[in-house]
């Protein structure tokens, strides 16, 4: 990673401590306001900005605060360790901040900075707990294999998801959803330990149905039937393996470039894609978030 391209000594903070969101984006735009000599509530607005779109949370306890504007100049980034984790609303936990501000036309070295860091933190987060120096960060930074300027690959957009068991119940499943706000979950066998089905919202919806309800051609003449009484008396004890379907059309490669990932969801119609690794491992999922994040509005 050529790191004294885009940190120099004065851009990285080891051991910071903030308290919140707000403070972090307050302590960016004062440091941002000294390099690049714009106003800093300007600064602030601008993170803010982004900030509220979606969150630049990226996981593995990196957050990610960015924007672009024409009236800056160049390519600035800030990182930061902090001393202790800090927990935003969503829950996550905070530990590492990369945080970069451009002129918004270099959305290909913002996606490969993103590639870069997304390595470096997965793999090597405790070599960066290690460094007691900022010398120390840039030896670990240089002899990285994770390159800035390298293509950016389905393993560095994907996110840690949720997982449920094909023995759990539909409640499992169903609080596993609104615990982590999503409608979409990796299903693993009990023994093994391995990736054997996925679960969704529509299966769920499916769960609320006897099977007889789908031979008949619409349901005009049930008057009294209500799914969600019917899942709601059933989901304690009905094991979501009844209702899992085959994960296998929704995996990706890790190594897989992105116009793969638009070609798969595209071709196959999916919203969601498990990216595995060459043992067969979940490594994560990349969703509808990460794409408008981190590749159609990074």
């Amino acid at each position: 990673m050529q790191s004294h391209k885009y940190l120099t000594e004065d851009s990285v903070f080891l051991d910071k401590d903030f308290e919140n969101l707000d403070e972090v984006l307050t302590f960016l735009s004062a440091a941002f306001a000294k390099r690049t000599g714009l106003d800093q509530k300007f600064l602030h607005n601008s993170l803010v900005e982004r900030e509220n779109l979606s969150s630049t949370w990226i996981g593995n306890g990196t957050l990610l605060p960015h924007n672009h504007n024409p009236e800056v100049n160049g390519f600035h980034m800030i990182f930061i360790r902090c001393q202790k984790p800090f927990v935003l609303e969503s829950g996550n936990e905070v530990r590492y901040i990369f945080s970069i501000l451009t002129s918004g036309s270099q959305e290909q070295l913002y996606l490969s900075i993103l590639q870069g860091v997304g390595g470096l933190i997965l793999n090597h987060s405790e070599d960066v707990d290690r460094c007691s120096s900022t010398a120390e960060l840039f030896d670990l930074l240089n002899s990285s294999s994770y390159l800035m300027g390298e293509p950016l690959r389905a393993a560095d957009i994907a996110r840690e998801w949720p997982r449920v068991f094909q023995n759990d119940t539909l409640a499992t499943a169903l609080d596993k959803m609104k615990q982590h706000d999503v409608y979409f979950l990796p299903v693993f066998s009990e023994d093994a330990g391995s990736i054997c089905g996925v679960l969704d919202l529509v299966d769920l919806l499916k769960s609320g149905f006897p099977d007889y309800v789908f031979s008949l051609y619409n349901l005009s003449m049930i008057q009294d039937f209500q799914p969600v009484k019917y899942f709601w008396k059933n989901e304690n004890h009905i094991p979501i393996s009844s209702y899992i379907r085959d994960y296998k059309p929704y995996v990706i490669s890790e190594d897989a470039s992105y116009p793969e990932i638009f070609f798969m969801m595209i071709k196959g119609n999916r919203r969601h894609l498990l990216v595995l690794d060459k043992q067969n491992r979940l490594i994560g999922v990349i969703h509808p978030h990460e794409i408008i994040n981190k590749m159609l509005r990074p």
